[in-house]
């Protein structure tokens, strides 16, 4: 076997044809992160002159001239294929250990166990021994992590089952869900989907809003900008539009409409999303809605007409994007994954987050330093919510 450094268009030709590939492991991931300075490498191990393992490794600078390095949602091999892993893991440490790194990230999107729609684990399968693999060769595991936690991804999401009709789609629905959609049908909303050249002053007005009400940090004006440039049809900008004029001829009585007669804009952003496509899914990335007009289900709106347009395009798997994975009523977030269930579906559970330490000194003042981080942006989250 032999490890090789790829070409960009190598890389691309060769991604599409290995399980697990998205739009983390694309060229176009690598000019979203650019822009908050991480860096990128192309890698592979070729097996009889076939490229049997690839990856993109974005790294970024951490202290002085250390690095982190991350394989996101990679690395693309078989994990069960015990030769394969332990050569790449050999030959990317001294590939990385080169490039003055502490720490390689690993996070594949390899299920760990089936759940129901409740996250009850359902059947016999177990990926357990890919883990046993991954520690063997000195990886440390983050263990099997619930809640929103300091792993660079989630390690639970929620997707839902698409290559049936939409009214089969519908019957899998809970009661909950089928009135807000039908709610929601009452009312003058309208999916505006935005293209390179729009305004996206209202999106990120939608977004920012969410971001203040759940005192989290939401992304720049210019990074959606960017993101629905670089990804190019891969990526969809949308908002829900509610018409104000329409509104108030055909809706007097109903509880918003002091609310709606008081904002005068005639198109009144309600929801906003991000989409993006991979070559068997379509994903939800980001999403927000105006807490004030909550009460008309814009955001049902938003995932049905979603839905249909990835059905439209032939896709098998609609990805509703993380949940926290702790399934009691009550829990902080619960009520995200609430929402998701809502549509059927069921709960997917990833192996976790892995970490391939480089330097362990170097890795030694890295974690110090990110908890310290972390915690601090925790101290000021609660704060913000006095």
């Amino acid at each position: 076997m032999k490890f090789v450094e790829l070409s960009s268009s190598e890389f691309e030709k060769a991604s599409n044809n290995f399980p697990g590939s998205s739009f983390y492991q694309s060229y176009a991931w690598t000019k979203i992160k650019e822009l908050t300075g991480w860096k990128h490498y192309f890698v592979g191990v070729l097996r009889d002159n076939k490229l049997v393992a690839i990856s993109l490794i974005i790294g970024k600078k951490v202290y002085f001239d250390k690095y982190l390095y991350y394989a996101p949602r990679g690395v693309l091999l078989d994990y069960n294929d015990t030769e394969l892993l332990s050569f790449f893991t050999k030959e990317i440490k001294k590939f990385l250990i080169k490039k003055k790194g502490v720490v390689l990230k690993i996070d594949p999107f390899i299920e760990y166990q089936k759940h129901d729609n409740y996250g009850n684990v359902i059947g016999d399968f177990c990926n357990r021994q890919v883990i046993d693999n991954l520690i063997k060769l000195g990886y440390k595991h983050h263990g099997f992590t619930t809640g929103y936690t300091d792993e660079i991804q989630l390690r639970w999401s929620y997707y839902l089952d698409i290559n049936r009709s939409i009214e089969d789609i519908k019957k899998g629905m809970d009661q909950r869900c089928r009135r807000c959609i039908r709610k929601y049908e009452k009312y003058p909303l309208e999916l505006v989907i935005l293209g390179n050249d729009d305004d996206i002053s209202d999106f990120k007005e939608v977004m920012q809003s969410t971001a203040n009400r759940q005192n989290h940090f939401d992304r720049s004006l210019e990074y959606y900008k960017n993101l629905n440039n670089l990804l190019g049809d891969r990526s969809l900008l949308t908002i829900i539009y509610l018409d104000r004029n329409k509104y108030l001829k055909e809706c007097t009585g109903d509880k918003l409409y002091d609310i709606v007669m008081n904002d005068k804009r005639k198109k009144i952003p309600i929801s906003a999303g991000v989409f993006i496509f991979d070559k068997d899914k379509l994903n939800y990335v980001y999403g927000g809605t105006h807490k004030e007009y909550m009460p008309l289900m814009a955001q049902y709106k938003m995932q049905m007409e979603m839905i249909k347009l990835a059905m439209e395009r032939g896709l098998p798997i609609y990805d509703f994007g993380g949940i926290s994975g702790n399934f009691t009523p009550g829990s902080e977030n619960y009520g995200v994954y609430e929402f998701k269930r809502g549509f059927g579906g069921n709960v997917l559970e990833y192996i976790g987050e892995f970490d391939l330490i480089l330097d362990k000194f170097g890795y030694y003042i890295y974690d110090i330093g990110y908890k310290l981080y972390r915690n601090t942006k925790k101290v000021i989250a609660k704060i913000l919510k006095r």
